[in-house]
């Protein structure tokens, strides 16, 4: 008996369908295996995640490091003393430890995640899995960044990112991008700090579904620096707003609850809308009083004394503080002691405890000029300055207002050097982005990976083999040659330092036959280095090198008059993406498409006007 080709291709397609799902259910299952919101809220997590196989274990550790800090280093403790007796798979032994080095950060030890960070970074190695490295540097740099470290940690996170981008680490980028956004931050560049969020939530659903989950930091965390931004910009409406987006993100709960809701009362201390800030009050303390943990309880007895002298419940105040000292002197955190030490003397004030404020303002300055926190020194001068004047002893005041003016100088000069020593950060990473060679990218899995290729490259195969239609791989091998030469075009602008504008303009409107005319005269207007691409059957792109948005525009207007020449009626939106350094090809044509909705809103707004 034989079969016809119709009916080859038939079983080919059956045979192709049924390898390609068993092959999709293998990759998929233990990606998408996520812990779902009642097993992270349980009260019996503990007791249920153990029930679990050891990557979903590891998974529920990753969802609650931040906010169940306490039951996440039980379940980490339980995991590392099943692997004394019966050693774990590498990589899962490997991302333990990456979860142990980020829950040491929860509790402050942070020499100890200094130490395992880069013990996992040589581990990563030494199992030739690299692509874990920029996760164990983001946690040494996290830990820098609490000792106040800021050299190495700028370095170390942007080595981190560099590496993140090399290996298309979805999750070590919105880590990295968080982190850089806080320095940002600090350092007045908002910028670049909003810009920095931005691409970490553009890619952060993209980053949950990651084939090999590592380490990712909640969504709310991002949405909270965006809120944090915008409120030292003065900007309180926007602050307001994503701090309660914040609250209502899904990964807000435990400890986070008890952050948010303080975030949300400060903003309305400055607001001063005493009603809001007692009703975010009253849930940051239910919050808090849930706290096992003895440091973050001080830590939240700390931050409640402050927004009790607010309230004027200056008693309370007082006890919140004086607790929070004794914890965190145990601790021996000596930042945190001081800034509890200016709360509790303006408390002392309050109370007209004015000789008790008045000695503790001054050890606190003392310290502050031993450990060169300036910003600190800055603020505890100006609340002696003040109530000197207050009390009338102007020659008193002139002096500590001296001395504040000294200390604003010297934490501008701080500032700069920050700024230097970030530029410093960048151009080392860049530099050695440039000068060491590409590594092929290690394998997560190798024994997964080696066999779900060998499936594939045999599915593949047979399919091939029994349709025969090889223009289908004449066409993958131009589009692969395709973006080949686009992301060259994306990397040379980015090592030389020069900017480069996309345009991307919708093409569905225009007929087949008319393109074989249009678009070579779309390349006579254009220079020798700009590039043409048809991106889809609806869409071509133009990448313009050396030319800014603004140099880009006038292009988009010369491609307009040349479609208006060919054909009057026609109406063509274009859309403008300029590249900015962490940008990929997909994140520069979804800024060119926001561009092009933009303009449409304005177009319709202007419209909408013109009507009225």
């Amino acid at each position: 008996m034989t079969l016809s080709r119709k009916s080859i291709e038939y079983h080919g397609s059956r045979i192709f369908a049924l390898i390609f799902g068993l092959t999709l259910h293998l990759v998929a299952t233990p990606a998408l295996a996520q812990p779902s919101q009642s097993l992270l809220l349980s009260g019996d997590i503990i007791s249920q995640t153990q029930q679990l196989s050891v990557r979903e274990q590891l998974n529920v550790i990753s969802n609650i490091n931040s906010q169940r800090s306490y039951e996440a280093k039980a379940l980490i403790e339980s995991l590392e003393q099943q692997h004394s007796q019966q050693p774990l798979a590498n990589i899962n032994a490997l991302r333990l430890t990456l979860l142990h080095c980020f829950n040491l950060l929860e509790f402050g030890e942070f020499n100890q995640a200094i130490t395992l960070a880069k013990q996992g970074e040589m581990k990563a190695r030494q199992f030739k899995y690299d692509t874990a490295r920029p996760y164990f540097m983001q946690c040494q740099a996290d830990a820098h960044q609490s000792l106040g470290n800021t050299l190495q940690e700028q370095q170390l996170t942007e080595e981190a990112l560099r590496l993140a981008r090399r290996y298309s680490e979805k999750q070590a980028i919105v880590n990295s991008l968080y982190a850089r956004s806080r320095q940002n931050t600090s350092l007045e560049n908002y910028n670049q700090s909003i810009e920095d969020l931005r691409l970490a939530l553009a890619i952060f659903d993209e980053a949950q579904n990651q084939f090999q989950h590592w380490f990712l930091l909640p969504k709310s965390y991002l949405q909270a620096e965006i809120s944090n931004v915008f409120f030292s910009m003065g900007d309180l409406e926007e602050a307001l707003h994503f701090a309660k987006l914040t609250y209502q993100d899904p990964s807000a709960f435990g400890k986070l609850n008890f952050a948010f809701a303080i975030n949300l009362a400060r903003i309305n201390i400055v607001l001063d809308n005493r009603e809001q800030v007692l009703y975010y009050l009253n849930m940051a303390e239910s919050e808090n009083d849930k706290n096992s943990a003895q440091r973050d309880l001080a830590i939240g007895n700390a931050i409640l004394a402050g927004i009790h002298l607010y309230v004027g419940d200056f008693d309370i105040a007082e006890k919140l503080a004086l607790s929070s000292i004794t914890s965190m002197t145990k601790y021996q955190e000596p930042l945190y002691v001081m800034r509890i030490k200016r709360t509790l003397a303006k408390v002392y004030f309050a109370q007209h405890k004015d000789i008790r404020a008045l000695s503790l303002l001054n050890e606190i300055i003392e310290q502050a000029t031993e450990l060169k926190q300036f910003s600190d020194l800055e603020e505890f001068n100006q609340i002696i300055s003040q109530y000197y004047a207050e009390q009338k002893l102007f020659e008193s005041a002139y002096l500590f207002q001296v001395q504040r003016f000294d200390a604003a100088k010297q934490a501008a000069a701080k500032l700069n050097n920050a700024h230097f020593m970030q530029y410093k950060a960048r151009i080392t990473a860049q530099s050695e982005a440039s000068t060491i060679p590409e590594k092929p990218l290690n394998n997560i899995n190798q024994n997964l990976t080696i066999a779900v290729l060998i499936i594939l490259f045999l599915s593949v195969g047979l399919v091939l083999f029994l349709v025969r239609k090889p223009k289908h791989l004449n066409i993958e091998e131009q589009e692969e040659s395709q973006q080949q030469c686009i992301d060259n075009m994306l990397n040379s602008a980015k090592q030389g330092h020069y900017q480069l504008t996309l345009l991307l303009l919708n093409i569905n409107h225009i007929n087949t036959m008319d393109l074989a005319f249009i678009i070579p005269r779309l390349k006579h207007t254009l220079r020798e280095q700009d590039k043409l691409f048809r991106h889809n059957t609806d869409e071509i792109i133009i990448i313009l090198p050396h030319t800014s948005p603004i140099g880009a525009a006038r292009v988009a207007t010369q491609i307009e008059q040349v479609l208006s020449e060919w054909k009057t009626a026609l109406k063509v939106n274009i859309g403008i993406a300029g590249l900015q350094q962490l940008d990929t090809f997909d994140v520069l044509v979804k800024k060119a498409v926001i561009n092009q909705l933009n303009k449409i809103k304005s177009q319709e707004t202007s419209y909408s006007h013109d009507e009225n």
